[in-house]
Parts: C-alpha cells; sequence; structure tokens
C-alpha cells in the first residue's frame, strides 16, 4: 500500500487593485459606410473644442496633423478608387492633413500604425496627396469625420470641427463590379433573383433595356408570384415604349399585392395604372 502524504493547506492572502474605468477626453470612434458595393472603414479619435481655439492654435496652420487625437486616423476601402479625380488603391491609410486658412492638405499615408504622426516623414509613404478648400460651417464641438452625399457610387469625405469643414469627393468602381457580375449571367441558369437584379440595374442606370426586359421577361417566369418582379417588368416596357405590356404587367403586379396584403404595391400599381389612363 502506497503511503498516503498530507500537505497542509495554505492559505494566500492578497488584495486585488482593480483598476477603475476612465472615460477618454478624445473617444474613439469607428464609422462602417457602404457605398454601393464598396465599403469604407474609418477610426479616429474625437477630441472636442472645450472653449479652446482649435485652428491656428491649439491645431497650428501648416503643420502636419494626425487629424484627431491619439493614434493617427485610419481609413480602409475595399476597392479602388477614385479621390478628388485621382486614383487610390484599396487598402489601408493614416489620414494626415495639414490645415491651413483657405485650404487643407489632405495625405494618404500607406505606413498607417503611428501614434500620431511618423517621427520621420517619408514622401514615398505618401499614395495621394489632394487639396480640399475650407468651408464655414456652425459651431461643432466635437471633430467629426463622416461621409455625406451618398450615392451608388460616390460619396464626400467630410472632415469638420469648430467651424472649418472640409470635403473629399471619392467614387467608387460600382458600375465596373456590377457590370462584372452581371456579365457571368446566363439568361437559362440564372436564378430568379439574380435576373431581377441585374434587370433593375440596367433600367435604373440608363443601360440597354433589351437586355433588362430579357432577364425580367425569365425572371418572372420563375417567379410567377413576385408582385415586386412584375412591377419592375412595368416599367421597363414603359421606358421602352410598349405601353401594353407595361399595363399588362402593372395589372398583374397589382392583382398579386392583393393577394398578398402588399398595401404599398397595391398604391404603387393604382397609381400607374391611373397614370397610363388604364382602366
Amino acid at each position: 500500500m502506497k503511503p498516503i502524504f498530507y500537505l497542509p493547506l495554505l492559505l494566500i492572502s492578497f488584495t486585488v487593485h482593480a483598476q477603475l474605468p476612465r472615460p477618454q477626453l478624445s473617444p474613439k470612434a469607428k464609422l462602417v459606410q457602404t457605398i454601393g458595393l464598396s465599403e469604407v472603414t474609418i477610426e479616429y479619435s474625437r477630441p472636442a473644442v472645450r472653449d479652446r481655439n482649435i485652428f491656428g492654435d491649439l491645431v497650428p496652420y501648416d503643420v502636419l496633423w494626425r487629424t484627431g487625437a491619439n493614434q493617427n486616423t485610419r481609413i480602409t476601402f475595399s476597392d479602388d478608387l477614385i479621390v478628388f479625380g485621382q486614383p487610390l488603391s484599396k487598402g489601408t491609410y493614416a489620414l494626415y492633413t495639414i490645415p491651413k486658412q483657405e485650404f487643407w492638405m489632405v495625405y494618404f499615408y500607406n505606413e498607417s500604425n503611428n501614434w500620431g504622426t511618423p517621427s520621420s516623414w517619408d514622401e514615398d509613404q505618401v499614395s495621394l496627396a489632394v487639396r480640399a478648400k475650407v468651408q464655414t460651417i456652425d459651431h461643432k464641438e466635437s471633430f467629426s469625420i463622416s461621409l455625406e452625399n451618398i450615392s451608388l457610387d460616390s460619396a464626400d469625405l467630410q472632415l469638420a470641427w469648430e467651424q472649418v469643414a472640409i470635403q473629399i469627393p471619392m467614387t467608387f468602381p460600382t458600375n465596373e463590379i456590377m457590370s462584372s457580375h452581371i456579365s457571368k449571367i446566363n439568361l437559362d441558369s440564372a436564378s430568379a433573383n439574380d435576373l431581377y437584379t441585374a434587370a433593375v440595374y440596367y433600367l435604373n442606370n440608363d443601360k440597354d433595356l433589351q437586355k433588362a426586359k430579357a432577364w425580367i421577361t425569365r425572371a418572372v417566369e420563375l417567379r410567377t408570384d413576385a408582385f415586386w418582379f412584375f412591377r419592375q417588368k412595368s416599367l421597363i416596357h414603359e421606358a421602352l415604349g410598349e405601353l401594353d405590356l407595361a399595363i399588362d404587367a402593372a395589372k398583374t403586379s397589382l392583382q398579386l399585392a392583393a393577394t398578398s396584403g402588399n398595401q404599398q404595391y397595391i398604391d404603387l400599381n393604382k397609381k400607374q395604372l391611373a397614370k397610363w389612363g388604364a382602366k
């Protein structure tokens, strides 16, 4: 039989010092925005005015600024894009600026992991530099970066603080991405939803309406109950000047919407039919 050893129980007394949470004067912010089929992510810190003079004082003119507080501001693009008419590759950049009274210089800098500004500025790290005119705005207490005037393929990058704002126009390759996907569509094997999406995209972007007609016609063959498909079919026929076919499709959409109890499409189709003088 093996001997049994009894070890004394050691009681260890210790004190845990919990670290108090500390609210940040320049809190972190993260913005994720889809524009068309592209995604833009912005990570930055938001200092406040707090009764200080900002531009020309706290943020000197003609001096490189981290464009926020703490770690440098980072902006990430999922696709290549055009900024102020100049190409910029997809990827993550530090966003640096040199504020001036009448305009700012804005730099998209490859090395994006600096705390503040780089210890040594490297022009080879600058992927793009643009000049943005200063605009006067109502007082804005906290520094803000936002995406404004968003469309299917464009947006303005806005930087605003105190009574100053700049806007940087950006264009995204929505059409190129959609065209690439649509080019792979096979009328005989594509899903109803893909055919519908392609048809509506062509209708809304003034593209080949005959192709849109072929896709939506096949889509409603596959989804005979989809009142929203027939609604778009009626609009495509209208755009082609085929009013009788447009009326027939709108009536089918109305009937299907009524069966489904969808008041929105009932109203849309009734309004459309009244516009065409159809009974």
